[in-house]
């Protein structure tokens, strides 16, 4: 196996790509790695020299000009330097759950449950849609909140896909509507046992089964969303053919998404001599203040960073 020197920072997930990785590489973790793997929690890349990869779990579009690799949400075409990757992917866990969850119980199991639930409890950072369909649904019938907003079940619940299966349905929304953006939320309702009501990203169809999840960007109105809710609930075999569909097309992964896909994408930055990999424009190591950073809420380490600039300037004019 190739030995590759990486390193992670700026809030960066590790168990997935380590993982991964090792199944190809000896991969050794080091303070002098070649490759760097970073996220949007920090500037610690920009001191970097290396080549530079970037991931996020956030709506942040990638900026190459400070990255040679990334991974993103949006459905960009960028050449060697760009893969597809939505965060709904890195949960293996709940993936495998999603996976049978058309196997798991008997038809009279999946209609001996509540109506829905709704797991949400960051509302600062919200377009309100979400908080919107709660309110709307809950008119109809009591939807189970189990997050920290508006909270019905006694508290916030300690496990989301255990607090889910006791229902048929789950409210799955994104913060923000946004293509290509695809948490892992509408995942959580599928390995719940859940059909999920989703809404976010338009273009979800593409990575799961249209035919076992209700999209609310099938409907030109709520009003229409919550009226073919209402159908399929007092519908049971309705009801019963969305929870049968598998939670992919034909049952099977979307071969863009495949570890071994991904394991290309990765080969093809390792497996070529490190000084033709490099691929941003800005070579050099960075030091100075991002100030693009504020938008990636890094507002803390950019005020440490200015007043470090400015203290510089202070000795240098006294010294």
């Amino acid at each position: 196996m190739k030995r590759i020197k990486i390193d992670f920072c700026d809030g960066m997930t590790t168990d997935f790509f380590t993982d991964l990785l090792k199944t190809r590489y000896d991969v050794v973790r080091t303070d002098k790695p070649d490759y760097l793997f970073y996220s949007v929690f920090g500037n610690a890349h920009h001191r970097f020299g290396g080549i530079r990869i970037f991931w996020t779990g956030e709506n942040v579009v990638p900026n190459f000009n400070y990255c040679d690799y990334a991974f993103g949400f949006h459905h960009l075409d960028f050449g060697d330097r760009y893969f597809r990757l939505p965060l709904w992917r890195l949960y293996g866990p709940a993936l495998a759950l999603a996976q049978e969850k058309h196997l798991r119980l008997s038809d009279t199991e999946l209609l001996d449950r509540k109506f829905c639930s709704f797991v949400v409890s960051n509302t600062k950072q919200t377009d309100g849609k979400r908080e919107e369909l709660f309110e709307r649904l809950s008119a109809y019938k009591p939807v189970a909140s189990g997050g920290r907003y508006r909270n019905n079940v006694g508290g916030p619940v300690a496990d989301k896909i255990a607090f889910q299966s006791g229902y048929k349905f789950a409210l799955a929304c994104e913060n923000t509507y946004c293509p290509g953006y695809t948490t892992e939320k509408i995942l959580d309702a599928f390995a719940s046992g859940c059909v999920p009501v989703y809404y976010g990203d338009p273009l979800a169809a593409r990575d799961f089964n249209p035919d076992a999840f209700i999209s609310a960007h099938d409907f030109a109105t709520t009003d229409a969303l919550i009226e073919h809710i209402k159908k399929i609930d007092a519908d049971d075999a309705l009801y019963l053919r969305l929870m049968r569909a598998p939670v992919f097309k034909d049952g099977k992964m979307p071969d863009a998404l495949t570890d071994d896909r991904i394991l290309d994408f990765l080969s093809a930055i390792f497996d070529q001599p490190l000084e033709s990999a490099r691929r941003r424009f800005f070579v050099k190591p960075y030091l100075d203040v991002d100030y693009d950073a504020v938008k990636m809420r890094d507002a803390k380490g950019i005020l440490k960073a200015l007043c470090a600039r400015s203290l510089r300037k202070l000795f240098k004019k006294t010294g």
